[in-house]
């Protein structure tokens, strides 16, 4: 029985599948099995996957009659085919270090509180040229992201999770397969946006976590991915999923609000709805009133200094 099961959901992304797989397969830590998804791909996904049917760490391979049109379907048929005790979601357009799974697996071997470990992502373009590190969490607290730090998971989602998701990508996660319940999936399989923020915070209710500053996982950002902008009614179930997963935190574990560390969510409203286009909106219905009121100000601020420069 492998350590690691590692699970590739696929849909479209031939350009990148090759490289996703080669940067598995070629991992310097070797115990583990592959299971590779499709889901009802339209470009040339399968003649990719097909050439790796024989290789020996090529567990399963599965190609949907029909698209699922939910990324967590395809987490969960992962997980119920996985028969490693860890698992690893290797998303398709992403890529990984040689050591991602040795580095990751060492720190969590020799401990069995530890249920969720991850490492820092470098942004990655269409060519898979390195841009930037991902820093998406560094402003909701003093954390120095530039360290490893160990800590107990329900702490991490109340002063961590509750205000972001600390994780901005699966493809950096190694998660412990017997923490997972498997009810998750109900109530994240039509999440388009925060699934995976829900996710890994009910995982963490059950153990510790590690988090390796070393940059392992590269995270391909491109047109297609979920952080690009979308319709007006895409974007506004985007706000809505955010505070689906806020509430639930705050009322699982009597956290107070504290809009400075949910700055970044009015921000962006305001930068989606409220600076130009030709829908605005400046009340967004899922925010507590007072963070509406906040809001209001944020973008009379904005407007007043707009004003005020035209003046000059």
């Amino acid at each position: 029985m492998p350590t690691v099961s590692v699970i590739i959901p696929n849909y479209n992304h031939a350009p990148y599948l090759r490289e996703r797989i080669d940067s598995v397969l070629n991992q310097t830590f070797q115990d583990f099995e592959v299971i590779i998804l499709d889901d009802k791909s339209l470009d040339n996904s399968k003649e990719i996957i097909e050439s790796y049917r024989n290789h020996p760490k090529v567990k399963h391979i599965v190609y949907n009659d029909k698209n699922s049109g939910s990324t967590f379907k395809q987490w969960e048929k992962g997980i119920g085919l996985a028969t490693g005790e860890w698992i690893w979601i290797a998303e398709s357009d992403d890529v990984a270090e040689a050591e991602f799974l040795e580095i990751l697996y060492s720190k969590t071997k020799n401990d069995l509180h530890i249920v969720l470990a991850f490492s820092a992502s470098i942004e990655i373009n269409s060519k898979g040229d390195k841009t930037k590190k991902v820093d998406w969490a560094y402003d909701i607290s003093d954390r120095n992201w530039n360290q490893d730090y160990f800590c107990n998971g329900v702490d991490e989602i109340k002063k961590q999770f509750y205000y972001k998701n600390i994780i901005p990508n699966a493809s950096a996660v190694l998660f412990k397969k017997s923490s997972v319940d498997m009810s998750i999936f109900k109530k994240i399989q039509d999440m388009k946006f925060a699934g995976d923020w829900f996710f890994w915070v009910k995982l963490a209710e059950n153990g510790d976590i590690y988090y390796s500053a070393k940059k392992l996982n590269l995270f391909r950002y491109h047109q297609n991915t979920t952080r690009s902008t979308k319709t007006f009614e895409l974007e506004k179930k985007r706000f809505g999923e955010y505070f689906q997963v806020i509430n639930s935190i705050k009322y699982t574990f009597g956290v107070k609000w504290y809009w400075k560390n949910h700055s970044w969510v009015m921000d962006e409203w305001i930068n989606k709805f409220c600076l130009g286009g030709k829908r605005q909106v400046s009340f967004c219905p899922y925010f507590p009133i007072h963070y509406n009121i906040i809001l209001l100000m944020k973008i009379l601020m904005l407007k007043f200094k707009k004003f005020h420069f035209f003046l000059l």
